[in-house]
């Protein structure tokens, strides 16, 4: 038995080297030359630098997302009226440690504009402060404390455990510290119509740099990227906040895998493979609270980019082509989700080779499409009402972006080599 210790320096040394290895072969990639065959064109083959086919891929490929995302919210805002009242919804809020922030997700799921929604806060055994904040929160109706005291320690397990107690036709999943745009219950219970779940989106509360940064990454990494792969395969994520899945939907998945350290990204695969129906409401966004600190915003990256690859090692443990197709794109889309961290970062190197060789068109253009992008979702959100300006923070967009990718790269080496069930939990301030 290697002592963790040991482990530990290991899987340090072996990220060191794989970020060293993504540098390098990013730099000597970029320098290559490819050739295009332009006859089409009247003008012949054409020798260019593969950095600058790459830099412009991935600017081309956001630039379309970006006109897919806007095209999505515009379009979902234009359906009027929403229901106000119909079947019940049950709204589901795990907590733990979460006694200063509870109020914001069940103040804004009682203040929706959806009549018909009753919140069930999940408390967890020992929990004491936040059990007391959650009894309190029941007296005011439509409220009720659970305590989950039948499998504790894990989001998971306390969906689960509601889910079964509750009778609704559809369950909503919140996020203690979210705040639930009035419209989005509204806007999900008519997706339903059409839909087994509605996905709605969140993005942490922009109340300073640090939280500025997150915001921004999540807007083009959790949801921009992956907009082109939705519309092209027909995969979109479900996760475990802003969500509403019909029950019956909920049970023929299984629910949440407590084992699991993203439970979410793991429902996601296990809601794909059942084939799903899946709506994306961008339109009516929900606000958590983002990282305060520096190591809060390291460590819950590395806890994401770890649980990604074991859900990647579940799924390619039931990868079966001839029984089950489905694992196949399964497979493919987390194999991609944790190999486009790597090529993130190697987009730095190659855009160092630009810079060098003379062509700063391509940075521009590359630069400009990023620019684009979280300008136009932060114009969108203004719009909306959930952040009061636009400021200056997209302008850095650029910069920060393959900083998440060095977070990643980390989880995932931490997988195999250290990682022993560990969990890194963010403070929340409330």
């Amino acid at each position: 038995m290697v002592p963790h210790s040991v482990r530990r320096w290991l899987d340090r040394t072996c990220f060191a080297l794989a970020t060293l290895a993504v540098v390098t072969v990013g730099f000597v990639q970029g320098r290559l030359t490819v050739t295009l065959p332009l006859l089409a064109l009247g003008t012949g083959p054409v020798s260019i630098l593969n950095a600058t086919v790459a830099c412009l891929g991935f600017a081309a490929t956001l630039a379309v997302s970006g006109v897919i995302f806007v095209a999505e919210v515009l379009r979902e805002r234009r359906r009027r009226p929403l229901p106000t009242s119909g079947p019940t919804v049950a709204a589901v809020v795990p907590s733990y440690g979460d006694a200063g922030a509870l109020h914001r997700s069940v103040g804004s799921l009682l203040d929706s504009d959806y009549d018909d929604v009753r919140v069930f806060v999940v408390c967890e055994p020992g929990d004491h402060e936040t059990l007391a904040t959650a009894r309190t929160l029941a007296e005011r109706g439509r409220v009720t404390c659970l305590v989950n005291d039948h499998n504790p320690g894990s989001k998971a397990a306390a969906v689960n455990y509601a889910v079964e107690r509750v009778e609704a036709p559809s369950v909503g999943v919140f996020d203690a510290d979210e705040g639930v745009h009035p419209s989005f219950l509204p806007a999900a219970v008519a997706g339903l119509d059409d839909y087994e779940a509605v996905q709605g989106r969140t993005f942490p509360r922009p109340d300073g740099p640090l939280e500025t940064i997150a915001y921004y990454e999540s807007v083009v990494l959790g949801y921009l990227t992956p907009r082109l792969v939705s519309l092209v395969t027909g995969f979109d994520v479900v996760a475990s906040n802003a969500l509403v899945i019909r029950r019956e939907t909920y049970d023929r998945v299984g629910g949440y895998d407590p084992a699991m350290l993203t439970e979410d990204f793991d429902f996601a695969f296990r809601c794909y493979e059942a084939d799903v129906s899946v709506h994306t409401s961008f339109a009516y966004p929900s606000e958590i609270e983002g990282a305060h600190t520096v190591g809060d915003w390291w460590g819950q990256r590395k806890r994401w980019m770890t649980g990604y690859a074991q859900v990647f090692h579940h799924v390619l443990g039931r990868l079966s082509p001839l029984d089950r197709p489905r694992t196949v794109g399964s497979t493919a889309f987390c194999a991609g989700a944790l190999l486009g961290n790597f090529a993130l970062l190697s987009l730095v190197p190659q855009g160092v080779v630009l810079a060098r060789t003379g062509s700063p068109r391509v940075l521009v253009a590359t630069f400009a499409a990023i620019w684009g992008v979280t300008l136009a979702a932060r114009l969108l959100d203004v719009r909306a009402g959930v952040v009061d300006r636009v400021g200056v923070g997209w302008l850095f967009a650029p910069v920060f972006l393959p900083l998440y990718s060095l977070a990643a790269i980390k989880g995932i080496v931490e997988y195999p080599i250290s990682w022993q069930g560990e969990w890194f939990r963010v403070r929340k301030e409330g």
